[in-house]
């Protein structure tokens, strides 16, 4: 990647950012909003909540200032299109880039890959109360049965799944219309998370590679790209707030 980006090319690089810690600054709001196509100003007027205009900002700002680093371009000059299912892509230039973008409750987070589509997902350990009923609707045996071990923590561990599997989904542009009770994964303390499909799956490729990271003060963040290394290394950091406008 162009401009010292993500380092290693075939780094998977992760950028999260607060915007309580970013829009703080009027001038530099301003000056994000003057990024954006009229499309996306419209859009961004119509957001009912400040949060949901906040992340939305955030995440395209951040998009173009990562995207454009990895081209070797300036943030405006290349152009964004919604592909499948809603997923972001590089129209032009064309490029092997790929990136993702997710959101929760103030914290926004890029993912950029160089040569492999790449999704991302990022919840927040502390959200509304969670149905326990959810578990074994969308959770396979075995990982529900994790989950359960888990006791008192069984809402946090659950969580850990769930994020593996939007990043997962996203990845591959499919959605939910997927069965996620057959996106099964295997976590064993600190190594990495294994897929395992199972049932409708069961003959989708498992040579995917993930990382799962606590970041800010209480958000899992996925991410997944499919890769038949086991190696593939992941960099999750804090995004530097002078990239921005």
């Amino acid at each position: 990647m162009a401009d010292g980006a993500t380092g290693n090319r075939d780094d998977v690089h992760v950028w999260h950012a607060q915007v309580d810690q970013t829009w703080n600054d009027r001038a530099r709001l301003a000056r994000a909003i003057e990024w954006l196509t009229p499309p996306e100003r419209a859009r961004y007027a119509r957001y009912r909540f400040e949060i949901d205009r906040a992340m939305f900002l955030l995440g395209r700002v951040m998009a173009r200032t990562l995207v454009g680093r990895a081209l070797g371009v300036a943030p405006r000059a290349w152009t964004w299109r919604d592909g499948a299912r809603g997923r972001p892509e590089v129209a032009d230039p064309p490029s092997a880039i790929h990136f993702n973008l997710a959101h929760s409750t103030g914290v926004v987070v890029c993912a950029v890959s160089c040569d492999h589509a790449v999704g991302v997902d990022v919840e927040d350990r502390e959200r509304h109360v969670i149905d326990r009923r959810l578990v074994r609707r969308f959770c396979s045996a075995q990982e529900a049965d994790d989950i359960e071990a888990a006791g008192d923590r069984w809402r946090d561990r659950f969580l850990r799944y769930w994020t593996l599997k939007e990043a997962y989904l996203k990845a591959r542009g499919v959605g939910i219309a997927v069965h996620l009770a057959d996106v099964n994964f295997v976590m064993h303390g600190d190594r990495a998370p294994v897929l395992r499909p199972i049932g409708s799956l069961a003959h989708e490729a498992a040579d995917w590679a993930f990382a799962l990271t606590s970041v800010a003060p209480r958000h899992y963040v996925a991410v997944a790209v499919p890769s038949p290394r086991p190696d593939r290394r992941f960099v999750v950091e804090p995004l530097p707030l002078d990239w921005l406008p």
